[in-house]
């Protein structure tokens, strides 16, 4: 179970209610798990699923992944896991050369690399807004 909360005055409760909603359907979105969470648990994907002329463009990043399913799951189970390439191979069920593998391809078919720790926050705010639009 998801919920969200937090703190209004009288006048704040109709935008806290409809803002906790959006929070409900982000952590949705973003296979967080059950919990409860608050606006500050979630700032960055919040943001970054607000409609704007970057989001499309952000959320492109990864259109190269569209015919290759099993490298996009690589990349969310990959990051899921904390760039821990052997549990994110265990949850794969496959071997973690083999997540090495598909991290470079990931690499060539996008240009941001999940190998590099710049290129990180890009593939991680790509795959929130991919979601979002």
């Amino acid at each position: 179970m998801v919920a969200a909360a937090e703190t209004a005055e009288p006048a704040g409760v109709p935008a806290a209610v409809a803002r906790n909603a959006e929070i409900v359907d982000l952590v949705a979105r973003t296979g967080r798990a059950p919990g409860l969470y608050r606006l500050a648990d979630v700032l960055l994907e919040y943001q970054l699923s607000r409609p704007s002329e970057a989001l499309r463009g952000l959320a492109g990043l990864l259109n190269p992944l569209e015919a290759k399913p099993e490298l996009l799951h690589t990349l969310e189970t990959y990051l899921g896991h904390g760039l821990d390439r052997r549990a994110a191979a265990a949850a794969l069920h496959v071997h973690p050369n083999t997540v090495d593998y598909r991290i470079r391809r990931i690499d060539r078919l996008t240009g941001p690399s999940p190998a590099r720790p710049a290129d990180l926050q890009h593939l991680s705010a790509a795959l929130v807004a991919r979601r979002s639009v």
